[in-house]
């Protein structure tokens, strides 16, 4: 059977998976083998907040006596003797397995936006760009060694259960970073899959989203196309100077799978809410007013898509409703690489959320993104770089449906870019500039732009605190 080693706070008998990992528990009471067990690591490891679960892990045939026990450097030498008494102790049961973990690292702990820790991440990915990595962020992760969020360089990978991640790669990253002369912890997680192309069934993720989108016209609110699946959310009006005025969202959100284009989108019909919202909330209107607020609007054709939406994700449509005029925001700003931004955006799924702009760029690998295409074409081994968002009150600041959402700096309330994913792994979503979309939007018109107008936002370090009342931002529409 063996004991996994590779982690000093993760120490277990067999190869364990990579975290995160997902289990069941097995039973309340315990076999007697692990009742001895249980009492091995009481013994020796000495510590109140000890806790025992019997469980399966999701996949696994076999079951698991999970020890979830406060970790430090100094008991690296005990948790190895104890891991190694419970491995003699078991090695005679058949598909009994064990793991001493650290107690926080399998709890849900949020990330947390960090201002320091300056680190060339393409350097980084070019130490383990031979393996199949999807996404490096760096934000505040939970430390074992600290006891608290600590600044980290958290990779995800659909290989990460591959022994020379933790052999060479892993290491080869801390020698950099220490080389760098920068503090930096490095931590390496599972992930084959992401929330990159919102199409995909969101019903499968959650049974409900907010109510409000059907409150009347404003951002956030739920948008579709006929025929099509995928819903998307109204991220802001744009107005010309012709008078024309435009609504902005995602294309991305209605790519069909592999070999779709999203040029074919141009001339076909948005609509609000969302053809594909009706078979959750019809069968929860309480009176006629709900009733005649699902009825479909018909907003006007598509104009112009992104060329490269993995890249920039938006969608331009004609949209003459007047009353949204005075609903959006009407400004919008660049955001400076090493600030960090406290922001919010209301969207078709989540609805009102808040986070913070992480102050340095994360990497996404689009060579490993599920139906990973621009116009049809497969994306082979291209690399985009996007800023990252956490959110310490709303552990998901986006969901499928939200994709083309705007995110305001909330003091401000100007745009700062728009919804592109949301990462399972590393529980951060990501954002497209405002100032990369706008930039094309403006190639496609034949007006020039009017509003959102282009301001000059001021800041420095932000920390938004868990419990703090959300501000309603200058320049927006009233989030109800």
């Amino acid at each position: 059977m063996g004991i996994d080693k590779r982690l000093p706070y993760r120490l277990g008998t067999s190869e364990m998976p990579p975290l995160p990992v997902e289990w069941d528990i097995v039973d309340e009471k315990f076999p007697p083998k692990i009742e001895k067990a249980v009492a091995i690591a009481k013994e020796y490891l000495k510590d109140e907040t000890l806790s025992v679960l019997y469980i399966q892990r999701t996949g696994e045939e076999h079951n698991t006596v999970l020890i979830e026990s406060c970790y430090a450097p100094n008991l690296k030498d005990k948790w190895l003797t104890v891991i190694e008494m419970i491995y003699e102790c078991l090695k005679t049961e058949d598909g009994l397995f064990a793991e001493l973990v650290d107690h926080g690292v399998h709890f849900r702990h949020i990330p947390e936006a960090i201002t320091t820790a300056k680190v060339d991440l393409h350097q980084v990915v070019a130490l383990f760009d031979d393996h199949e990595w999807m996404t490096v962020d760096v934000v505040g992760w939970y430390s074992p060694v600290h006891q608290k969020l600590w600044p980290t360089i958290v990779i995800t990978a659909r290989d990460a259960g591959k022994g020379s991640w933790w052999s060479k790669k892993i290491p080869a990253v801390e020698q950099f970073v220490k080389d760098q002369g920068v503090d930096l912890q490095v931590v390496l997680r599972f992930l084959d899959r992401m929330f990159y192309h919102p199409h995909r069934d969101f019903y499968e993720y959650s049974g409900e989203f907010g109510r409000s989108p059907y409150d009347g016209p404003q951002i956030g609110r739920s948008l579709g196309i006929p025929n099509m699946n995928g819903s998307a959310s109204l991220g802001c009006r744009i107005l010309v100077e012709d008078g024309s005025q435009f609504g902005v969202t995602s294309c991305r959100s209605f790519q069909q799978g592999p070999g779709s284009t999203q040029t074919g989108l141009v001339g076909l019909n948005m609509q609000t809410p969302s053809p594909n919202d009706d078979r959750i909330v019809k069968e929860d209107i309480r009176d006629d007013e709900e009733a005649k607020a699902l009825k479909v609007c018909n907003l006007g054709k598509i104009l112009a898509v992104s060329s490269k939406p993995l890249h920039t994700d938006w969608c331009l449509f004609e949209m003459d409703r007047l009353e949204f005029v005075d609903k959006d925001p009407k400004v919008w700003a660049q955001i400076k690489h090493g600030n960090t931004y406290h922001v919010q955006k209301i969207g078709r799924t989540t609805r009102l959320t808040k986070g913070t702009i992480g102050a340095y760029p994360s990497l996404i690998n689009l060579q490993y993104i599920e139906h990973a295409q621009d116009d049809g074409q497969i994306i082979d081994g291209q690399i985009i770089s996007v800023r990252c968002i956490v959110s310490p009150k709303y552990a998901d600041f986006y969901l499928p449906g939200d994709c083309g959402a705007s995110v305001q700096d909330v003091d401000s309330g100007a745009i700062l870019g728009f919804c592109a994913g949301y990462n399972q792994g590393t529980m951060v979503s990501y954002m497209t500039p405002m100032a990369t979309i706008i930039g094309e939007i403006d190639d496609v018109l034949t007006s020039k732009i009017k509003e959102p107008k282009e301001i000059q936002i001021q800041h420095g370090t932000r920390h938004v605190e868990e419990d703090q009342d959300l501000q309603q931002p200058a320049n927006t529409a009233t989030f109800l």
